[in-house]
């Protein structure tokens, strides 16, 4: 029997910004993982690039809204409207745990 691969999320809860919530994929493909290194150790336009990536490819759903108080969209757009702080924050949650040992699951 072969393992399979099964899809795993995961919600950050960032305690800096109180009542934000991020459902992100967890899992992702090795692939995956460093072309948005790649792309976050280039010139503007690669870490541009890598936070779109991340909008399309890993965000799920979101709490997060603009300063005029409308949800902003979890996406490519949406992570271009964060404060540069807050999309850190959220990059760097996430890349902690995907690298992280998954918990193993009970015995049968």
């Amino acid at each position: 029997m072969a393992y399979k691969i099964e899809p795993r999320t995961l919600t950050l809860v960032l305690d800096d910004y109180q009542g934000a919530e991020v459902v992100c994929r967890l899992s992702i493909s090795l692939g995956e993982m460093l072309d948005m290194q790649a792309a976050s150790t280039a010139d503007a336009n690669g870490i541009r690039e890598s936070y779109e990536r991340f909008g399309r490819e890993v965000l799920i759903r979101w709490s997060v809204e603009g300063e005029d108080g409308k949800p902003l969209p979890a996406n490519a757009e949406g992570m271009m409207m964060l404060t540069p702080d807050m999309a850190s924050a959220i990059m760097g949650a996430w890349g902690q745990q995907i690298v992280a040992v998954p918990p193993k699951p009970p015995a049968p």
